[in-house]
């Protein structure tokens, strides 16, 4: 958080656009969000996280991109796609080596050498060619897929692991991790064709802290186009004097603002206040 923020209201309220005089509820993220509940229910998102990756390396071959197009800028500010690519190798290595010591009853950290050294990895790997950025990315996906497997054939799923989680939460996490890079790389995929899984999860997610991130009122409408649970939600919150800026759009554009890409929202929103960090 930025210093010189303004005081910002402690709570925030959703309400369904229809029902304005609704009482913002005070429950848990869980319990108003029946869609979110399910988040801890993996492996029932193993399927999914394995088409997602499929089709993140089937279209990284198919772009055709030269060595140079490697170099281009993604979406995340001060990278390029190979930091992209890059950074989706190492991640798969790290929650592989962490699943890999749960099943050894070991706690292993994702970068056991911290997150200096996760970034220089990143940076040192961005300049790779396509070639070796896509091997890199086929070997790790598979070495994570096997250890996935090999949770599910150990039924490990609640074993402990690495960043006060057990084993099944690294597969959602990485299913966001994906998703979201893909649309980052600039290519093909887009972030109107993100599935209905991410939008119906981690929109609320990502809602339940936007507080935090803004520094002037802020209300989100959003008009969903495939998600049915979050059709004709709304959000208020930000410092409590001033008028609001209005966000409203699509599920998928309000997500890719509130995950930090409003680039990747085309023209589909009314606005896109700036946001402090997403985490």
């Amino acid at each position: 958080m930025a210093d010189g923020v303004p005081m910002r209201i402690p709570t925030v309220g959703w309400i369904r656009i229809e029902d304005r005089s609704a009482t913002p509820p005070t429950t848990s993220p869980n319990t108003r969000d029946p869609v979110g509940a399910r988040i801890g229910q993996v492996p029932d998102f193993l399927p999914a996280l394995r088409r997602s990756t499929a089709d993140l390396i089937d279209d990284v071959a198919a772009e055709g991109w030269t060595d140079a197009d490697v170099a281009a800028p993604s979406l995340c500010t001060g990278w390029t796609r190979g930091h992209v690519l890059t950074h989706l190798a190492r991640n798969a290595d790290g929650i592989a080596a962490t699943l890999e010591g749960a099943l050894r009853n070991e706690i292993v950290e994702r970068y056991p050498r911290g997150w200096n050294a996760r970034n220089q990895d990143i940076d040192d790997g961005a300049p790779r060619p396509i070639a070796a950025q896509l091997a890199d990315l086929r070997a790790t996906a598979q070495r994570l897929d096997a250890a996935f497997d090999a949770i599910d054939q150990a039924d490990a799923w609640d074993r402990p692991t690495a960043e006060r989680s057990v084993a099944r939460d690294w597969v959602w996490r990485r299913l966001r991790e994906v998703e979201i890079h893909r649309v980052d790389l600039r290519g093909s995929y887009t972030a109107d064709q993100w599935p209905t899984a991410l939008l119906a999860l981690q929109i609320p997610q990502a809602l339940d802290t936007l507080g935090e991130r803004i520094d002037r009122p802020v209300h989100v409408e959003i008009e969903s186009v495939s998600v049915p649970e979050l059709d004709g939600l709304s959000w208020t919150g930000g410092p409590v004097e001033g008028e609001p800026t209005v966000v409203r759009g699509p599920d998928w554009a309000v997500l890719a603002w509130l995950v930090g890409r409003p680039a990747a929202a085309e023209e589909a929103l009314t606005a896109t206040p700036p946001l402090g960090p997403w985490r």
